[in-house]
């Protein structure tokens, strides 16, 4: 019996190594300069948009690993949420407090403003699902939280505002996965069907993250690397969430810790661009990963 037992056991943890998963980080071009900022992938590149005192966007061509400076943004303004659609970058509220609603063709490497965010706001989050860009949380003040859900249809021009957030959030991590819109607020995970109209709770995460404004999904799985955890600090530690059976995952860590750095996916790479560390002292480093299992 104690045999079987033992064996038993030996099998179910050669099952769970068969799934542990790491990120493998190689380091690529440094950005033309240190910045915080935020990262969307558009047409095989990337776009970092700087979270600064400045408007400045910079291209990376991952085939010839270099940067390139494009047209700055109409607005100035930092820490926007970007979302891609249809080839067409737009870039979203944003410090301080902005109701920013602008869009960026690569093509032709010019902005186009567009009808506002109905709610002006700053350290929101969004996503796209169906074609249709989801800004969520955010602050309308410095100590006024808002729980406002409003949709923008790029093929119409207009906004839409639907369900709101159960609770009021600032700095939601947002993430879309099928139909279904996954948000943590803080280590509280929340998902929106978009089908159905309605809130669910979730597995909540290890610790809290914020200050992330780029979202990784790859395989129906959400990484989180970095941020800011529960004491204000920049974090190292790396997790996954599998969407599929509710379940977290920590990783290994990333090399060093950050926050507010441009994170994106390009063929299911995950790359990390720039950020701060806890001091809010710049970095000009990028990083891609892959995730592959152990």
């Amino acid at each position: 019996m104690i045999k079987q037992i033992t064996f038993t056991i030996l099998i179910g943890l050669m099952c769970s190594n068969i799934h542990a998963q790491k990120i493998v980080w190689t380091k690529k071009a440094n950005l033309p300069k240190p910045m915080r900022g935020t990262a969307i992938s558009c047409n095989n590149k990337i776009y970092f948009m700087e979270a600064n005192r400045e408007s400045g966007v910079y291209e990376y061509d991952p085939l010839t690993d270099k940067w390139q400076k494009k047209t700055d943004m109409i607005t100035f303004g930092w820490n926007l949420n970007l979302a891609e659609v249809d080839g067409i970058i737009y870039a979203i509220g944003g410090d301080p407090f902005r109701d920013r609603n602008e869009s960026y063709d690569p093509r032709n490497n010019k902005w186009e403003s567009l009808t506002s965010l109905p709610t002006a706001r700053q350290h929101s989050n969004c996503c796209v699902t169906n074609k249709k860009i989801h800004v969520l949380g955010g602050i309308t003040d410095w100590d006024i939280k808002t729980d406002k859900h409003e949709v923008y249809d790029p093929k119409t021009n207009t906004w839409q505002i639907i369900s709101p957030l159960p609770t009021k959030t600032e700095g939601p991590l947002v993430a879309p996965v099928g139909h279904s819109i996954f948000v943590l607020c803080g280590d509280t995970m929340r998902v929106y069907n978009t089908l159905t109209n309605e809130w669910t709770q979730k597995t909540s995460s290890p610790e809290s993250i914020r200050a992330m404004f780029g979202s990784i999904v790859i395989d129906e799985k959400i990484i989180f690397p970095g941020g800011q955890n529960a004491n204000g600090e920049a974090s190292s530690n790396v997790y996954m969430y599998d969407t599929k059976n509710d379940t977290w995952q920590k990783l290994n860590n990333f090399p060093f810790p950050f926050q507010v750095a441009g994170i994106t996916t390009l063929n299911n790479k995950i790359y990390v661009i720039g950020g701060c560390n806890s001091d809010w002292e710049r970095f000009d480093t990028v990083y891609e990963g892959i995730l592959k299992s152990k």
